[in-house]
């Protein structure tokens, strides 16, 4: 891909920060890898969450999974690391937005994010999938209302929406442009792939993590919107106060992620079978050999 065009895909990319990666806490970086270490698994190597140590852990402990995710966001990385990871991680994640455009299905969040982070632990780049609120905050010349996806609503669903955290980037979202939108101005506003390296602070309301319909209903039984979620929700707002929510500026609007679970496929890529996890028609593996690899 030429760089021109790279550049125009990959919307709210912007330079590393003066501190190599703006979320690194060599406090909380310790703490977790100690904690990892008492329990006889080996924190220092990406991928740990694939070892048979870890495996043992996370069948007594169901943190272990948001234990790693923290480990990612505050370990402390070289230049070098954030430079390696980052050729790897635009390799896969075009690959994995071109597949996603061509098929043509709406609502694939869950599955690209998935397959991206086991292509990347494929490549051994530290990373983990995140479940995601968002709100997308459009120029006024497109919609005054802003766009949510709630994690609390009526109906069936999987998650509102998922993006990769991959340090350089604290956000990379293959599918925003892919989801189910009123108007076309939308579709056409939001870019291909949507990553960034900068950390900008984002702030969820209840309001956003509840929508209008479950709030109703929880009004009609003499419930609030955070009442519920300090109730019932708590393991919720736990992940969410361990792994601060974000926000991606726009040419004239700006995207709120607000991380409210760690998601992602047990089994590793090659395991990665059938309709399920399948995009255009190919299975993770094929996609990675097939269009990742030749750019590496």
């Amino acid at each position: 891909m030429g760089e021109a065009r790279r550049r125009k895909l990959l919307a709210g990319s912007n330079p590393v920060p003066d501190k190599l990666w703006p979320l690194s806490n060599p406090t909380a970086q310790q703490q977790l890898e100690t904690w990892f270490t008492q329990r006889g698994v080996d924190p220092s190597r990406p991928g740990l969450h694939d070892t048979a140590a870890f495996l043992r852990v996370e069948a007594l402990d169901p943190t272990a999974m948001n234990m790693a995710a923290r480990l990612v966001e505050a370990r402390s990385y070289s230049a070098d690391e954030l430079l390696r990871a980052e050729r790897k991680i635009l390799a896969a994640t075009e690959a994995i937005a071109s597949r996603v455009a061509r098929d043509g299905r709406a609502g694939l969040c869950v599955v690209a994010s998935g397959v991206l982070s086991r292509m990347l632990d494929e490549l051994g780049v530290w990373n983990y999938t995140a479940k995601s609120n968002l709100a997308i905050y459009f120029p006024r010349s497109v919609s005054v209302e802003p766009r949510y996806f709630y994690s609390i609503d009526t109906g069936q669903f999987v998650a509102p929406h998922a993006i990769v955290v991959a340090p350089p980037f604290t956000v990379v979202d293959v599918t925003v442009k892919h989801q189910m939108y009123d108007l076309d101005a939308m579709v056409r506003w939001l870019p291909p792939i949507a990553v960034t390296k900068a950390f900008r602070p984002y702030r969820v309301t209840p309001n956003e993590l509840v929508s209008p319909e479950a709030r109703a209903a929880l009004r009609m039984s003499g419930d609030t919107a955070q009442s519920f979620l300090s109730r019932e929700k708590a393991s919720m707002l736990e992940v969410m106060a361990q792994l601060p929510s974000r926000e991606l500026a726009l040419d004239g609007g700006r995207l709120g992620y607000g991380l409210i679970a760690v998601g992602g496929y047990q089994e590793r890529l090659n395991d990665l079978h059938g309709k399920n996890c399948s995009i255009d028609g190919l299975t993770p593996m094929e996609i990675f050999e097939q269009d990742v690899l030749p750019r590496l």
